[in-house]
């Protein structure tokens, strides 16, 4: 797998992500080498799974009060290193293509929509597991998977944009308050 994965087509990154869900993926993140887009899709990808994950604890009826409270701590944390990550594709982006200055500017960023496309792709393949245990669910698939389709061709060409200068992003810094900015101090927690 190239380091760059977003210099390939949708359907690679698709694929490695489908991979990652799957728990396919030939290294795991705590031994990759990091830096790479690959590496940090593949992360996103974790990343979000551990959160969808944990926000299904959180509306377990059977779960207690500090499982709950627990387990919301820990998707404010994933929350805030998910913001981290869509930063570092971003920038990685930012790096490996020329952005015209004079282009108009997209509404989002590539981070932002490869935050998409992995939800749309855990979804799926969580979707393609619960249609196999009952048949309730298969309906879905085809919906999920013209998303996800409609999705990468819209990331193709946007990526074609970039290359071509005739589409710029922001790098936007995520500035979360998880907590009330304090009146003395005009600060506030991230």
């Amino acid at each position: 797998m190239t380091s760059n994965l977003l210099l390939l087509p949708a359907a690679d990154i698709v694929a490695n992500m489908e991979q990652a869900v799957l728990g396919t993926q030939t290294t795991h993140a705590s031994s990759r080498a990091g830096g790479s887009t690959a590496t940090l899709i593949v992360d996103l990808v974790e990343s979000n799974l551990r959160q969808w994950d944990l926000e299904d604890t959180t509306r377990d009826p059977h779960a207690s009060d500090t499982g709950v409270a627990n387990a919301k701590r820990e998707i404010d944390h994933l929350n805030i290193q998910r913001h981290r990550l869509i930063h570092e594709l971003d920038a990685t982006m930012d790096v490996l293509l020329q952005q015209s200055p004079s282009a108009p500017i997209a509404t989002e960023s590539p981070g932002m929509v490869l935050d998409r496309l992995s939800v749309l792709v855990i979804r799926r393949v969580r979707t393609v597991a619960a249609a196999a245990r009952d048949s309730a669910f298969a309906d879905r698939i085809g919906v999920l998977e013209s998303q996800v389709a409609a999705l990468c061709v819209a990331l193709d060409s946007f990526m074609e944009e970039l290359r071509a200068g005739t589409r710029r992003f922001l790098l936007y810094e995520s500035f979360k308050l998880y907590q009330p900015v304090s009146r003395e101090s005009g600060s506030a927690k991230e």
